[in-house]
């Protein structure tokens, strides 16, 4: 039986729009990123999807997007679902790096998928942690699931799911607004991705991808 998988960024955080290396740093949702949440609640609740488990990053961003949107409801928080862990570089915008320490800025643009920076993880590590706990989560499950988690994160999976290489164009191509729905569906043994970055679950909206 076909089962759907709803994975959701979280309303917008603290510091907005700011172009920053934000990974495991943890902070709260400006006043929009709460009616982002307010947003997808009353998406799903228009919607009439039946939503049997829901599972969430453990960062407080998450946190509040999920507890706003699902009210209520039971959600296990899970380590595995945090974005990807920036190390000394989390936290600081884009500007400072470049400026502080241009040989970091340069390598991690030219080779995205395998940089690692010092006390972090690189993309391809989040990938596979990625590809990791949504299969511990669909095969420990039934029915259909909401997975809150972070921009980075979801892109890593996304490329996986769609088999495209992990580069710098194909993570950053794909769409992640704050409080978007990537719909995913499983047939019990293949994924498929549905639709991304959708603002709705209406069936025109939903984007069917070759």
């Amino acid at each position: 039986m076909k089962r759907n998988i709803y994975i959701l960024r979280h309303g917008e955080t603290e510091y907005g729009r700011e172009k920053r290396y934000l990974g495991h740093t943890d902070c709260g949702l400006s006043v929009k990123g709460m009616n982002d949440a307010k947003q997808l609640a009353c998406i799903f609740m228009e919607s009439g999807v039946i939503i049997n488990s829901i599972f969430s990053s453990d960062l407080i961003r998450c946190k509040s997007t999920v507890n706003i949107a699902f009210p209520d409801r039971e959600v296990t928080f899970l380590e595995e679902l945090r974005e990807i862990d920036m190390g000394n570089l989390d936290g600081l915008t884009f500007e400072e790096v470049k400026n502080k320490d241009p040989e970091v800025y340069k390598k991690r643009g030219e080779n995205i998928a395998d940089f690692i920076p010092l006390n972090g993880e690189s993309f391809r590590a989040c990938q596979q942690r990625a590809i990791k706990i949504l299969n511990y989560i669909i095969y420990s499950t039934k029915g259909n699931i909401v997975i809150c988690s972070h921009a980075g994160f979801i892109r890593a999976l996304l490329c996986s799911l769609l088999n495209l290489d992990l580069d710098l164009k194909n993570i950053f191509n794909i769409k992640q607004d704050y409080g978007c729905i990537n719909f995913i569906s499983f047939d019990g043994s293949n994924f498929f991705v549905e639709g991304i970055n959708l603002k709705t679950l209406s069936v025109k909206a939903i984007e069917r991808l070759d």
